[in-house]
């Protein structure tokens, strides 16, 4: 209607004259509607990638980005690729398109202020209902198997540590985190033990899923739990808690080569974590002296800061804290059972925990090919006549080159280790890994750790010189110069030769052994343990 009146008003123009006057103006009208597109395009590229960087910015790890950010780049995303898409078109053709485009730019730039931007993450104590305190020891845990949860090169990841350390608690609690996180759509969540039941895990998946079995073989069973997680739209977790013996996730019906999903292995040791070919394996450590004399104080209501407290009351609770290693439920029953209790009770009780967990006095490590059927067996021989309960490995408890769970609670259960550092002592990767077990009881147990160098320089072996340099090349060449296991054995051979230690180099062994017992006696009342 409004170009018929520009023809009619203008009779003494010709036709041809008159319809480019009418397409200029048309033109021009579109022109400046597909600058105004070009002008808001670029400010929302500007406005995205300003965004974007707020985003690469924030720490993950203490604050939660609003989903309406995400939600507002896919939006843009998906704008700029019309605007791509139009641009390519004929503008005469796609006038209206232009004007729609360019409201909903205009619409999209004006949103891209967020309030608020990102939220607080909540606290695991948060998460676990108030079950875990948040110390820097588990946060530091908490830390790690996140940062594996969203590693796509982790499918199966392992959390090891020792029983009451707290392990399924902090699995729980980062299970309702990563689903606040929005990381997995759903945790599914199956205790495994001693004996792996198939049926009865496929049980506990099923009821996660809110699944019922119309099949009844296992292989029946397997397929539809492994059909209902390939069909979720986002990954799912899988946590399979105390796991003591290997078993194939598949046969469950868990896929183990799956992006849409990733397993969570809780176990006592790394070596349950490597059987089950975890690609990362983390150690919950026991608490520090200090976080257990804090959470010692929740439970039994014993505080440095009060006074109403005696400082032999004080002093006999640190030692309880002390003797309950670092173990959160140990902590946590032993707290609540001496709460408001005499000083007697108290004094009672540290004599138990004193002697409770010891299964053996002394606990010997050594390499057996130098020394079994000689120094070694005969040092075992006479603390045994002196009625010392010994322990003395068979050769029978390691298999692989991993040392065996039988051993690691021997050590744990023993209160005095004597480690005899022979010629070949570090070429055995198993007497490494006890050297590092042995010296983390003497921190966190406080054990008692003698050395013996048994013709050998302490000074070798500190600073890894003849037979010690030439073993632990062979273990890099294994494991990696900067393997982890590879550096806690540096750093304990390093520790061990800086302990108060007894050198064997020439005489009769027999009479260096008589000494040796000798000593042992001295001490008879600090490595004393409970019949059992």
């Amino acid at each position: 209607m409004h170009y018929a009146i520009i023809l009619y008003s203008i009779p003494t123009l010709g036709i041809r004259e008159t319809a480019r006057m009418v397409f200029d103006d048309v033109e021009g009208r579109i022109g400046k509607v597909f600058k105004e597109v070009e002008v808001e395009k670029n400010r929302l590229i500007s406005n995205r990638d300003c965004v974007g960087l707020k985003v690469e910015a924030n720490d993950d790890k203490i604050e939660k980005i609003s989903d309406v950010v995400f939600e507002w780049l896919k939006e843009a995303e998906i704008l700029l690729q019309e605007v791509d898409n139009l641009t390519l078109q004929d503008r005469m053709q796609q006038w209206n398109e232009f004007r729609k485009l360019l409201k909903k730019l205009t619409a999209l730039n004006a949103k891209c202020e967020f309030d608020p931007f990102s939220t607080p993450i909540p606290s695991l104590e948060h998460f676990s209902s108030g079950n875990i305190v948040c110390f820097e020891s588990r946060d530091k845990t908490s830390d790690q198997l996140l940062e594996a949860l969203q590693d796509d090169n982790c499918s199966i990841i392992g959390l090891y540590g020792r029983e009451g350390y707290g392990k399924t608690t902090l699995v729980k609690a980062m299970a309702e985190k990563v689903k606040y996180l929005k990381i997995f759509h759903k945790v599914l969540f199956a205790t495994v033990s001693q004996n792996p039941n198939i049926r009865t895990i496929q049980k506990e998946i099923a009821d996660s899923l809110d699944m019922k079995f119309d099949k009844n073989s296992e292989a029946g069973r397997a397929r539809r739990i492994f059909s209902a997680i390939e069909t979720m739209y986002r990954p799912v977790l899988v946590i399979f808690d105390d796991v003591q013996m290997k078993f194939d996730p598949e046969d469950v019906g868990i896929p183990c080569k799956s992006n849409r999903c990733k397993i969570l292995v809780t176990a006592r040791c790394q070596q349950d974590c490597d059987l089950m070919q975890c690609q990362k394996s983390i150690q919950l450590c026991p608490l520090s002296k200090e976080e257990a004399w804090t959470l010692f104080g929740k439970y039994s209501g014993v505080h440095d800061e009060e006074c109403s407290y005696s400082f032999e009351l004080l002093n006999v609770a640190r030692e309880v804290a002390l003797e309950c290693e670092g173990v959160p439920k140990l902590i946590k029953d032993v707290g609540i059972s001496l709460q408001n209790k005499p000083i007697e009770e108290w004094k009672v009780s540290l004599g138990n925990l004193k002697h409770s967990m010891a299964k053996w006095q002394i606990f010997l490590s050594f390499r057996g090919e130098d020394t079994r059927y000689s120094f070694t067996g005969s040092l075992y021989h006479t603390l045994c006549q002196e009625g010392f309960k010994t322990f003395m490995d068979d050769g029978g408890l390691n298999t692989g080159d991993q040392i065996s769970p039988s051993l690691l609670n021997a050590i744990e259960a023993s209160r005095l280790s004597i480690i005899v550092l022979s010629e070949n002592y570090a070429s055995s990767s198993w007497c490494l890994d006890e050297l590092v077990k042995i010296l983390e009881c003497m921190e966190v147990k406080k054990q008692l750790v003698w050395p013996i160098f048994y013709k050998v320089e302490p000074s070798d072996i500190r600073y890894l010189r003849k037979c010690y340099g030439k073993d632990m090349a062979q273990h890099e060449s294994i494991f990696g110069i900067d393997s982890e296991r590879v550096q806690k054995w540096k750093a304990a051979l390093f520790e061990v030769c800086n302990l108060s230690g007894k050198t064997y180099t020439t005489g009769y062994e027999y009479e260096f052994i008589q000494k040796m017992v000798e000593d042992v006696n001295q001490i008879k009342g600090c490595i004393q343990i409970q019949n059992i």
